[in-house]
């Protein structure tokens, strides 16, 4: 498979995957372009954590595992941060009315509302909580339609999970 770049039209192929006979594209960040992309969502995280004086977390998806294993790696990282859960876009919604997360993590395909359309509400009528599309379907459909409402996308590699990890350990070095 081919890995190209999505960084704001960026489209350089910076590398390829097993089995090199398939052609397939996967879209995710060069790494020129990881650490802007760090660089720019480090920024927006400094600017919230300083206005609300802590960090609040809401990961939003219904995979019981992946939900339970990545806020359980997030809360050994971060035991000074509140992590919140959510399986649907219900769920999602009350959690965010009540314990107003600073950045969520939000998978696409949620039962019932999907998470793009949460997404729009979310910030609707909160613009200033960061929104990272987290989803195990790379697909360029769904790229393009959550860059129109969420700040981030991010595919469920492992890779990109440790360059989130990094992102937050470098916002709260004073909080561990």
């Amino acid at each position: 498979m081919i890995q190209v770049c999505s960084y704001k039209g960026c489209g350089v192929h910076y590398g390829e995957k097993e089995p090199l006979s398939d052609k397939r594209k996967i879209y995710g960040l060069c790494p020129k372009h990881v650490e802007i992309f760090l660089k720019e969502i480090k920024n927006e995280m400094e600017k919230l954590m300083a206005m609300s004086g802590g960090l609040n977390v809401l990961i939003v998806d219904d995979n019981t595992l992946y939900r339970q294993l990545f806020k359980e790696t997030f809360h050994d990282r971060f035991p000074s941060v509140d992590i919140y859960e959510a399986v649907n876009g219900e769920e999602a919604l009350l959690q965010v009315e009540t314990f107003r997360p600073n950045l969520i993590f939000m998978d696409i395909r949620l039962p019932g509302e999907n998470g793009l359309e949460l997404t729009k509400k979310v910030k609707a009528r909160y613009p200033n909580i960061i929104v990272v599309i987290l989803t195990g379907y790379d697909l360029p459909e769904y790229r393009e339609s959550s860059s129109r409402c969420a700040d981030y996308f991010f595919s469920k590699d492992s890779s990109i999970q440790e360059n989130i990890f990094t992102l937050v350990e470098s916002i709260l070095p004073a909080r561990r």
